[in-house]
């Protein structure tokens, strides 16, 4: 029989650890927070799609687990999942992960491109998970927003802060929902933007060039979202479609045939602009 969450996770929070950490997901998100937590004197391990093991040995030595490999119940004190565009990937490893963890390892999850409470409906121990949600790309991040569903365990919360201060990243709690506040600003513009190329108001660079001199932006919106990587911008707009089901919330026909294309931005070498 489980034990319940509130029993489990009834310690004080300077107390509670988390020094092994175990990071899932694509390897350009994994690799630069296990840098900065490794870095910080944490010990992660990463937890890739199959097809990017290979890959991830040329450039970490930090260690490499198999999908497949067996997890035992004490293996880790925190877990990030780190999943954004692919929801069946991001399903797949959060039951891999609640089947695999003891039952008292915290898991973060990023909430990008869906809420916590869709995430977490049909697991068995919501109370243990957290939303997470950050704006790419990950090794310059310096805010991280906490999402908390509405079983979310207290120590859960704050072993999250506790884990994301450690790594110099500050934290702000912001109510569930795709993207929560910054991500969702910013790929909103993003998107906005590329309605304004496609309807052909003004070039690419004329649109870049307003926002940075008129509202002194860093990035003009074009740019920030092939920094960002158009499939994720393009996954965060279906998700707040989905979710608020209102049109200003569509993602534009022409970010979708970039994405389509393989035009994702710098990592792919092309996006709204080519690299």
């Amino acid at each position: 029989m489980s034990i319940p969450m509130n029993e489990i996770l009834n310690l004080e929070p300077e107390f509670y650890p988390i020094d092994r950490l175990l990071l899932a997901g694509p390897l350009e998100d994994v690799i630069p927070l296990a840098d900065r937590a490794h870095a910080a004197g944490h010990t992660p391990a990463l937890l890739l799609p199959a097809e990017q093991i290979e890959s991830a040995r040329a450039q970490t030595k930090h260690r490499i687990l198999a999908s497949e490999e067996t997890i035992g119940d004490d293996d880790f004190d925190l877990v990030l999942e780190l999943h954004c565009t692919d929801l069946e990937a991001k399903a797949d490893s959060l039951y891999f992960l609640e089947d695999a963890l003891g039952e008292t390892v915290p898991i973060l999850t990023l909430t990008m491109a869906i809420s916590l409470s869709d995430l977490t409906r049909d697991l068995l121990m919501p109370e243990r998970v957290l939303g997470i949600s950050l704006l790419p790309p990950v090794d310059s991040i310096k805010l991280v927003e906490l999402m908390r569903g509405e079983q979310t365990a207290d120590p859960v919360l704050q072993t999250a802060k506790r884990f994301f201060e450690s790594i110099d990243i500050k934290t702000k709690e912001v109510a569930d929902s795709p993207g929560g506040v910054l991500v969702r600003t910013i790929c909103c513009l993003i998107n906005e933007a590329a309605l304004a190329l496609q309807e052909r108001i003004a070039t690419f660079t004329d649109i870049d060039t307003a926002l940075k001199l008129g509202v002194d932006y860093p990035e003009g919106p074009l740019a920030w979202g092939d920094k960002i990587g158009l499939d994720r911008v393009e996954a965060v707009m279906d998700g707040l479609h989905a979710w608020f089901k209102e049109d200003r919330y569509r993602c534009t026909p022409l970010l979708k045939k970039l994405v389509r294309n393989g035009y994702t931005g710098v990592t792919a070498g092309q996006g709204f602009y080519q690299y």
